[in-house]
């Protein structure tokens, strides 16, 4: 058609030159020629017009054509891929599942005859005579694999049914090595597969994660699974726990960790090597082991419980005065607990732990954090009053700037009653050593407003007089301090205010 198509475009083209030499030689003796000629061009001009469209048209149905047909053969080769790769994940799994059961199956054979070779020694240990005699009527005529008919050499037997359980676990351990490649082999491939079929299917290669393992997690195992020895060293380890013999159980719990590094008892294994370091009163390597327990199995069956005697073995260090060491384990609690009632109790201890290292600020703002995580808690009101007497410390210790900033952010966090009118009370004489009378009699008239019949009610009510006659406001001083027996007749401060009131010259 394209060749048609050119041949058409010369035949035109030659009869335009035709033409236009024609024109030329006959431009002087006619004046028809033009016309024709013109003629002839506009004819020739539609018939191109004409071939252009016919074959735009037919052009657009070969497009048409063919996106159709890609169309079609994409979506049969993304389906037979699809399928393929269903296939292989089916196959695969099929392969590992079969292997593996086998495996397990061979696994728990040996393990039942190692039992009976352990018991056929005790036997011969105990009675080696008798048991040779009979060992020898009923080794007549039995002839295993690998081991000949023998005399009656019982240990010679025993040593054999040894060597090939030994032959049989090298087979084992080739088979495990052999089924590992494989499944590592076809993680890969499948990895592939996923690669070219998103691409093909034109989706973002960037959201690709990594293949799904064949074969599984082996942290999904359950316990009928596990392997006899695995479980068998775990039961051990936890008779010894109970059996008291911390050392014995902690050996055997770390040749569990070391043998069995994915075994789903790991995490268990862990927390009872807690509660063995715990029966050994080293807290220390208690918490880390707690944990690693929790850090293995954040939502398992001793989470729970390993929060919380991980809060109580940390505790034990702080009793130690192990306060720095406490300190760092009560942070590591809070990373790994989302429980408020834990973490107000983690923050209160915190702050016992800061003010045995005498640092009174920090240990004040985890009291509030204490006391802000839970404000009707169980720590809440040892909270408050631990805040209030890390900010006595510090004035005791005369560093006034600090108890005044540790009394305000108290004034700020306690919602009523007669803590609020110490803390009060006590700013009050903080900002009497700093000779600030005037902020202290505010604070010491803050205090008996608000409890008016208080403990310190009469002392604050004194204490406002003393400081309005540092103020030199002495008839104001007087009045104040005159009301002091008036109020509180049978308190023993009536003596002190009628000696301040002598000082001030009252009348």
């Amino acid at each position: 058609m394209l060749k048609d198509f050119i041949k058409v475009l010369l035949l035109i083209f030659l009869a335009t030159l035709a033409s236009v030499a024609y024109a030329q030689d006959s431009e002087n003796t006619s004046e028809s020629v033009p016309k024709e000629f013109i003629n002839i061009q506009q004819d020739v001009f539609d018939s191109l017009n004409l071939i252009f469209e016919k074959n735009s048209q037919e052009l657009d149905v070969i497009q048409k054509k063919l996106s159709d047909n890609l169309d079609v053969i994409f979506e049969e080769k993304s389906q037979e891929l699809s399928n393929i790769q269903s296939e292989v994940f089916q196959n695969l799994d099929g392969i590992f599942e079969t292997n593996s059961k086998e495996l397990a199956d061979v696994q728990t054979d040996l393990n039942k005859l190692s039992k009976q070779i352990s018991e056929i020694r005790l036997e011969l240990s105990e009675n080696k005579d008798f048991a040779v005699t009979e060992a020898i009527n009923a080794a007549e005529g039995i002839v295993a694999s690998g081991i000949k008919k023998s005399a009656g050499n019982v240990l010679f037997r025993i040593n054999a049914i040894e060597e090939e359980m030994r032959n049989l676990t090298g087979i084992i351990e080739e088979l495990q090595f052999y089924t590992r490649n494989i499944a590592i082999d076809a993680t890969n491939r499948i990895g592939d597969l996923e690669f070219r079929l998103t691409e093909l299917e034109g989706g973002d290669l960037l959201l690709l994660g990594k293949p799904r393992e064949i074969g599984g997690n082996l942290n999904t195992l359950n316990n009928a699974e596990l392997a006899v020895t695995e479980k068998s060293s775990y039961e051990t380890a936890q008779k010894l726990l109970k059996d008291n013999d911390f050392q014995s159980a902690l050996l055997e719990f770390n040749k569990l960790i070391t043998a069995f590094p994915n075994s789903p008892l790991i995490a268990s294994a862990y927390y009872n090597m807690g509660d063995a370091y715990s029966g050994l009163s080293d807290w220390e390597l208690a918490v880390k082991s707690y944990f690693e327990s929790l850090r293995l199995d954040p939502d398992g069956k001793y989470s729970v419980n390993a929060l919380k005697v991980s809060y109580e073995t940390i505790l034990k260090l702080l009793n130690k005065n192990e306060y720095e060491i406490a300190l760092l384990q009560f942070d590591k609690l809070l990373n790994l607990s989302s429980d408020e009632p834990l973490i107000a109790a983690v923050h209160y201890s915190k702050g016992n732990a800061y003010s045995g290292l005498n640092d009174y600020e920090a240990a004040l703002k985890s009291y509030l954090k204490s006391f802000e995580l839970e404000p009707d808690g169980k720590y809440a009101t040892k909270a408050l009053q631990s805040g209030y007497q890390t900010a006595l410390k510090s004035l005791n210790e005369s560093d006034f700037k600090l108890a005044i900033i540790q009394f305000d952010k108290l004034i700020n966090a306690i919602p009523d009653g007669p803590l609020l009118a110490a803390a009060h009370y006590s700013k009050g004489d903080t900002f009497i050593e700093m000779e600030k009378w005037k902020f202290a009699g505010k604070s010491y008239l803050e205090s008996f407003k608000l409890e008016p019949n208080g403990k310190f009610a009469a002392k604050a009510l004194m204490n406002v007089g003393i400081s309005l006659g540092k103020m030199q406001k002495i008839n104001e001083a007087c009045n104040i301090l005159s009301k002091v027996e008036l109020r509180f007749p049978n308190n023993q401060i009536v003596e002190e205010a009628q000696n301040e009131m002598q000082i001030l010259g009252c009348s």
